[in-house]
């Protein structure tokens, strides 16, 4: 199993019911979201359903410490640091991010909220009607979704 970023790339006007459903319970309600989920057959199905409203790939563990450290907030909207991470968990920030992408820890173990909201990418999106295969930002796009999410940080 490996861990996936989820970002939201299209706006709500004309969403089919099943989609939009699908869609609230990833937690992408707005444009430029993202959440960290796993590759179970559950979270492949929906991602699937909803692939013409959203981009995916694998997450590593440079880019996933720098969401948790720049994107990630408490309720109330402080921001996360090593010190809380440390105080929290006993581990270090990268040694936490390992063990998530190990799937010994969850994010949630942190309090923070589970939907990280981005900027829009740098440089603007790819053509948001087509899919990545063909030039544009839908759906799965691999390990290259670390470069997005850095054009998006």
């Amino acid at each position: 199993m490996k861990r996936l970023a989820v970002v939201r790339i299209r706006g709500t006007v004309g969403v089919r019911g099943k989609i939009a459903d699908t869609l609230k319970m990833l937690n992408l309600e707005k444009v430029s979201t993202c959440v960290v989920i796993d590759d179970r057959d559950s979270y492949t199905g929906m991602l699937q359903k909803a692939k013409d409203y959203i981009t995916f790939g694998e997450i590593d563990a440079e880019t996933l410490k720098k969401l948790i450290l720049k994107w990630g907030r408490l309720p109330g909207g402080e921001r996360i640091t090593e010190a809380y991470v440390t105080e929290l968990t006993g581990l270090s920030i990268d040694d936490f991010v390992a063990s998530v992408l190990n799937f010994e820890h969850e994010l949630s173990e942190l309090g923070i909220k589970s939907v990280f909201r981005l900027h829009p990418p740098r440089g603007g999106y790819e053509d948001i009607r087509k899919g990545y295969g063909q030039g544009g930002s839908l759906g799965n796009r691999g390990t290259d979704m670390v470069a997005f999410i850095e054009k998006m940080m």
